[in-house]
């Protein structure tokens, strides 16, 4: 029998789990290969988390940025608590951290939660399968196959911790950023 994505996917959805956590990730550094860094919020009141605010990629920043600045976003916290989610390629339970924690007010005056993580769109598809089958080509390929199936297993996590929590669980990419 034939393994497919779609086969991998489908196991992951069925055993992925989570639980809440304690913050630990705030220690770790901005990665100095990406556009990362540390953002200081101008309204401070409006942020929640614990700090620093790192961001770990231009379009992270950018939403930080757009937390901080609008009127509709009451409360925002990055990287808040983990998300613990089961990857079928390892066969081990690993902890996630959501990018983003907002509160918006509504235009009816009610709130609603949201649990925003921010990724490249690329990594949002189904990986295409190489034309060439270079050694490099395939290497590329299988890499982006583990990504989008543990970003699926992650998202997946975030969706139903999010749900059980009455908060909606979004992915943002570069086209909804710009």
């Amino acid at each position: 029998m034939v393994v497919t994505v779609q086969m991998i996917v489908m196991r992951v959805f069925t055993l992925c789990h989570q639980t809440i956590n304690t913050m630990s990730i705030k220690k770790v550094k901005p990665d100095k290969r990406y556009k990362g860094g540390r953002y200081t919020p101008i309204n401070e009141k409006k942020y929640v988390g614990q700090g620093p605010i790192i961001f770990r990629s231009g379009w992270e920043r950018k939403y930080c940025m757009y937390c901080d600045n609008t009127d509709d976003i009451v409360a925002w916290s990055s990287e808040p608590f983990a998300i613990e989610y089961y990857n079928k390629l390892t066969n081990k339970t690993h902890k996630y951290y959501p990018d983003f924690w907002i509160k918006v007010r509504k235009k009816n005056g009610t709130f609603k939660e949201y649990l925003v993580e921010i990724k490249p769109k690329s990594q949002t598809k189904v990986p295409k399968e190489p034309k060439r089958k270079t050694q490099q080509a395939v290497k590329n390929y299988k890499y982006a196959v583990e990504t989008y199936i543990k970003n699926l297993a992650k998202a997946r996590a975030a969706k139903l911790f999010a749900e059980s929590r009455d908060m909606k669980f979004i992915i943002l990419t570069e086209d909804s950023l710009r």
